[in-house]
């Protein structure tokens, strides 16, 4: 069994439902940083686990698939921005 069953039998299915990370963290006992890593072990692994302002959730609808990915991509794009910067600065310094 993977590292995470654990995790996608208590994520629900749909927005509607969608459990925090607090519920989550509580449900099984363990840091909140420890149930991300396993969200993201899960995604890597292809479970589609779907996040929003509500909580987590297991997508039921192709418009929270889209939901999820603009909101990620979103992100990541800004993630990249504000990174770009640094980067320059590390090429200026050569490294």
């Amino acid at each position: 069994m993977k590292e995470w069953k654990w995790l996608t039998d208590s994520i629900p299915r749909g927005q509607a439902d969608a459990v925090s990370m607090s519920q989550l963290s509580t449900l099984h006992q363990m840091s909140a940083r420890k149930v991300r890593l396993a969200i993201e072990n899960a995604r890597r692994d292809g479970v589609l686990i779907c996040s929003s302002e509500r909580g987590y959730f297991m997508p039921v609808t192709v418009d929270e698939i889209q939901t999820y990915t603009r909101r990620t991509s979103a992100r990541i794009r800004t993630g990249r921005a504000c990174l770009a910067p640094f980067l320059r600065e590390l090429k200026k310094a050569g490294v």
